[in-house]
């Protein structure tokens, strides 16, 4: 994959999907279901700036014009509360329906367990081999417990791996996972060649650096790349409104600088576990997920130099 087949790529179509759904959260947190919304009405002060089809894009000084792009919101999935695998299937069917429609897929979760099927859809739609890049404060590599089954928001990487063999887990890279977890993991992780680059490797890397190592593993002999951003990757002070808050994130800056460069090389995308009700007066998690979604959207669209030597 390079920077000149997504720019020639005539899908600069994005469709945003709204998944009100929280079912799927273990740690006892619901309201993920509120994201959604949430992420909208903060997203409409950005969209609002948009006059004549044009938005000035302060940060690379630089001025849009989406005079041959089109963003559209098909508003929500039709959830069904009382069947999990009903409201999955719901998922992978209006995401498979964008993509056969030439959108790319903007999902706002809604609890990760949306991952999967997103990846399913993407997976089924096009030839080739999927990369994954994972931004999450967990692994999500759960196999399976009797409370949470096999499709929790504990197990939508683990999952997607086993789409072999159009998924390979050495085109899987996770971003910022920190903390402590399961022995067995790191069993499975080593074996599989997954690769890991948590906040401290973050830091040693560089924005760019990072961007590098994450291309090289994740868009590197594969055709497409999907990334999912899990919001308690960031710091809990700069997300307190998330399904699972870990100590040692990112901040804003970094991580929003990071998806920048990634953006153009990227084919579905979703922003989960905002969790609204859990986010104090001032609706930081919901404001980072508008930001991050339009980050996305302007540089797909329109990619900057930066990015366009990253996998030179």
């Amino acid at each position: 994959m390079n920077i000149a087949a997504v720019k020639e790529n005539p899908a600069k179509k994005y469709g945003i999907l709204g998944v009100p759904w929280d079912e799927d959260a273990s740690h006892g947190r619901p309201g993920s279901r509120f994201a959604p919304e949430s992420i909208r009405k903060n997203a409409s002060w950005i969209f609002d700036r948009i006059i004549d089809n044009k938005v000035m894009d302060l940060e690379e000084f630089r001025l849009i014009d989406f005079c041959d792009a089109e963003v559209k919101d098909f508003g929500d999935v039709e959830i069904c509360s009382y069947d999990h695998f009903e409201t999955k299937k719901r998922i992978e069917n209006r995401c498979r329906e964008l993509h056969q429609a030439k959108y790319i897929p903007v999902l706002l979760g809604g609890d990760c367990s949306i991952t999967w099927p997103q990846i399913k859809a993407l997976h089924d739609s096009v030839k080739g081999k999927v990369g994954i890049v994972h931004f999450d404060g967990h692994l999500d590599l759960l196999d399976s417990t009797p409370i949470q089954g096999e499709f929790s928001h504990s197990s939508s990487i683990r999952r997607a791996i086993e789409l072999l063999p159009r998924v390979d887990s050495r085109n899987v890279v996770q971003i910022g996972c920190r903390a402590y977890n399961y022995p067995d993991y790191y069993e499975y992780i080593v074996e599989r060649g997954i690769t890991e680059i948590s906040p401290r490797d973050f830091y040693r890397l560089g924005i760019e650096g990072t961007a590098k190592l994450t291309l090289e593993k994740a868009a590197r002999d594969t055709e497409v790349m999907f990334v999912t951003i899990d919001i308690d990757v960031l710091e809990g002070i700069y997300a307190p409104g998330s399904g699972a808050n870990e100590t040692g994130g990112f901040n804003t800056y970094e991580l929003q600088e990071l998806m920048k460069l990634l953006a153009p090389y990227t084919h579905s995308f979703n922003v989960t576990e905002v969790n609204p009700p859990f986010d104090l007066k001032n609706e930081f998690s919901s404001i980072a997920a508008a930001k991050l979604m339009f980050d996305f959207l302007v540089h797909n669209y329109r990619p900057t130099e930066r990015a366009a030597k990253i996998m030179d």
